[in-house]
Protein backbone atom coordinates (compact mmCIF):
# COMPACT_ATOMS: atom_id res chain seq x y z
CA UNK A 1 0.00 0.00 0.00
CA UNK A 2 2.54 2.15 0.65
CA UNK A 3 4.28 1.67 -2.62
CA UNK A 4 1.34 2.67 -4.40
CA UNK A 5 0.85 5.38 -2.15
CA UNK A 6 4.50 6.61 -3.23
CA UNK A 7 4.38 6.21 -6.58
CA UNK A 8 0.52 8.47 -6.70
CA UNK A 9 2.41 10.82 -4.58
CA UNK A 10 5.74 11.20 -6.92
CA UNK A 11 3.73 11.45 -9.88
CA UNK A 12 1.02 14.36 -8.26
CA UNK A 13 4.25 15.78 -7.66
CA UNK A 14 5.89 16.09 -11.04
CA UNK A 15 2.27 17.08 -12.67
CA UNK A 16 2.47 20.21 -10.66
CA UNK A 17 5.61 21.34 -12.13
CA UNK A 18 4.21 21.64 -15.28
CA UNK A 19 2.58 25.06 -16.37
CA UNK A 20 1.55 26.38 -19.66
CA UNK A 21 4.13 29.43 -20.00
CA UNK A 22 5.95 29.64 -23.10
CA UNK A 23 9.34 31.30 -22.47
CA UNK A 24 10.68 33.98 -25.33
CA UNK A 25 14.22 32.11 -26.70
CA UNK A 26 16.19 35.06 -26.74
CA UNK A 27 19.03 35.85 -28.96
CA UNK A 28 20.39 38.79 -27.22
CA UNK A 29 18.72 41.93 -24.79
CA UNK A 30 16.61 42.98 -26.21
CA UNK A 31 15.83 41.86 -28.91
CA UNK A 32 13.93 38.13 -28.27
CA UNK A 33 14.20 35.40 -30.97
CA UNK A 34 12.95 38.08 -33.94
CA UNK A 35 14.95 36.95 -37.30
CA UNK A 36 14.15 38.60 -40.56
CA UNK A 37 11.41 36.14 -42.55
CA UNK A 38 12.39 37.42 -46.17
CA UNK A 39 15.58 35.47 -47.15
CA UNK A 40 15.35 33.01 -44.34
CA UNK A 41 13.19 30.02 -45.26
CA UNK A 42 13.75 27.13 -47.49
CA UNK A 43 16.24 27.89 -50.05
CA UNK A 44 16.54 31.73 -49.03
CA UNK A 45 12.65 31.72 -49.85
CA UNK A 46 10.31 34.22 -48.02
CA UNK A 47 7.12 32.46 -47.83
CA UNK A 48 5.33 31.87 -44.49
CA UNK A 49 4.12 28.99 -44.15
CA UNK A 50 4.94 25.79 -42.14
CA UNK A 51 7.16 24.15 -43.61
CA UNK A 52 9.62 27.40 -44.04
CA UNK A 53 9.03 28.37 -40.46
CA UNK A 54 9.84 24.64 -39.66
CA UNK A 55 13.04 25.29 -41.60
CA UNK A 56 13.69 28.90 -39.77
CA UNK A 57 13.48 27.16 -36.77
CA UNK A 58 16.22 24.37 -37.02
CA UNK A 59 18.49 27.07 -38.03
CA UNK A 60 17.77 28.68 -35.24
CA UNK A 61 18.11 25.98 -33.15
CA UNK A 62 21.38 24.88 -34.65
CA UNK A 63 23.16 28.21 -34.08
CA UNK A 64 21.54 27.99 -30.29
CA UNK A 65 21.94 25.14 -29.11
CA UNK A 66 21.46 25.86 -25.49
CA UNK A 67 18.49 27.31 -25.84
CA UNK A 68 16.44 24.05 -27.64
CA UNK A 69 13.69 22.27 -25.97
CA UNK A 70 14.56 18.70 -27.16
CA UNK A 71 14.52 18.08 -30.84
CA UNK A 72 12.09 19.98 -33.02
CA UNK A 73 9.81 17.36 -35.36
CA UNK A 74 7.34 18.59 -38.29
CA UNK A 75 4.98 15.68 -37.41
CA UNK A 76 2.01 16.97 -35.68
CA UNK A 77 2.52 20.38 -36.33
CA UNK A 78 -0.11 23.16 -36.67
CA UNK A 79 -0.82 26.09 -38.28
CA UNK A 80 -3.14 28.89 -36.77
CA UNK A 81 -4.21 32.48 -37.55
CA UNK A 82 -5.50 32.97 -34.22
CA UNK A 83 -2.99 33.83 -31.31
CA UNK A 84 -5.28 33.88 -28.29
CA UNK A 85 -6.41 30.51 -25.82
CA UNK A 86 -3.62 28.89 -27.93
CA UNK A 87 -4.01 25.47 -26.79
CA UNK A 88 0.04 24.78 -26.44
CA UNK A 89 -0.41 20.72 -24.80
CA UNK A 90 1.99 18.43 -26.21
CA UNK A 91 3.62 21.05 -28.15
CA UNK A 92 7.41 22.62 -27.76
CA UNK A 93 7.98 25.44 -30.13
CA UNK A 94 5.75 28.33 -31.17
CA UNK A 95 6.86 30.22 -34.77
CA UNK A 96 5.32 33.37 -35.16
CA UNK A 97 4.88 35.73 -38.23
CA UNK A 98 4.41 39.35 -36.79
CA UNK A 99 4.76 42.09 -39.74
CA UNK A 100 7.69 44.57 -40.31
CA UNK A 101 5.74 47.24 -38.63
CA UNK A 102 7.39 51.19 -37.88
CA UNK A 103 10.85 50.45 -37.87
CA UNK A 104 11.01 46.79 -39.02
CA UNK A 105 12.39 44.88 -41.81
CA UNK A 106 10.71 44.26 -44.98
CA UNK A 107 8.53 41.48 -44.83
CA UNK A 108 8.51 41.41 -41.03
CA UNK A 109 10.16 39.16 -38.36
CA UNK A 110 9.52 35.72 -37.25
CA UNK A 111 9.84 35.07 -33.74
CA UNK A 112 10.94 31.95 -31.61
CA UNK A 113 8.59 30.83 -28.15
CA UNK A 114 9.96 27.58 -26.49
CA UNK A 115 7.00 26.20 -24.79
CA UNK A 116 7.48 24.20 -20.91
CA UNK A 117 3.90 22.29 -19.97
CA UNK A 118 0.14 22.20 -20.70
CA UNK A 119 -2.76 24.85 -20.90
CA UNK A 120 -4.24 27.56 -23.06
CA UNK A 121 -1.37 30.74 -23.40
CA UNK A 122 -2.45 34.43 -25.56
CA UNK A 123 0.97 35.25 -27.46
CA UNK A 124 1.50 39.11 -28.31
CA UNK A 125 -0.08 41.05 -30.49
CA UNK A 126 2.67 42.70 -31.77
CA UNK A 127 6.19 41.92 -32.24
CA UNK A 128 8.81 43.02 -30.37
CA UNK A 129 11.55 43.91 -33.02
CA UNK A 130 14.26 44.25 -34.53
CA UNK A 131 12.70 42.42 -37.12
CA UNK A 132 8.98 42.74 -37.03
CA UNK A 133 7.47 45.34 -35.13
CA UNK A 134 4.16 44.88 -36.13
CA UNK A 135 0.69 42.76 -35.94
CA UNK A 136 -0.12 39.19 -35.55
CA UNK A 137 -0.04 37.13 -39.26
CA UNK A 138 0.37 34.16 -38.13
CA UNK A 139 1.35 30.80 -36.08
CA UNK A 140 3.12 27.54 -36.04
CA UNK A 141 3.30 25.11 -33.42
CA UNK A 142 6.08 22.53 -33.54
CA UNK A 143 6.45 19.20 -31.12
CA UNK A 144 10.19 18.45 -29.95
CA UNK A 145 11.43 14.91 -28.99
CA UNK A 146 13.71 15.17 -25.68
CA UNK A 147 17.30 15.24 -26.51
CA UNK A 148 18.91 12.07 -25.00
CA UNK A 149 20.61 14.04 -22.45
CA UNK A 150 17.91 15.43 -21.32
CA UNK A 151 16.13 12.06 -21.21
CA UNK A 152 18.74 10.51 -18.81
CA UNK A 153 19.06 13.37 -17.03
CA UNK A 154 14.99 13.27 -15.88
CA UNK A 155 15.29 9.25 -15.63
CA UNK A 156 18.29 9.74 -13.29
CA UNK A 157 16.54 12.48 -11.10
CA UNK A 158 13.20 10.39 -10.59
CA UNK A 159 15.23 7.45 -9.79
CA UNK A 160 16.87 9.32 -7.27
CA UNK A 161 13.88 10.48 -5.68
CA UNK A 162 12.23 7.11 -5.14
CA UNK A 163 15.36 6.18 -3.96
CA UNK A 164 15.09 8.89 -1.00
CA UNK A 165 11.50 8.17 -0.71
CA UNK A 166 12.07 4.96 0.19
CA UNK A 167 14.82 5.58 3.05
CA UNK A 168 12.59 8.58 4.62
CA UNK A 169 9.57 6.09 4.21
CA UNK A 170 11.76 3.12 5.43
CA UNK A 171 9.84 1.12 2.24
CA UNK A 172 11.94 -2.43 2.02
CA UNK A 173 11.89 -3.97 -1.27
CA UNK A 174 10.57 -7.43 -1.45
Amino acid sequence: MKKHLLTLSLWVGLASLANAVPTVINLSAPPVGDIPKNGTGINDGNSNNAENNFFRLETFLASHPGLANGTPIFEGAERLKDNEDVDVTGFSYAVIHYGSGRGGTSGGGIAFFSITGDGTFDFPDDGSGPNGFGGFSSLDLFKGVPDSGTTIALLGAAFCAIGMARRKFGIQSR
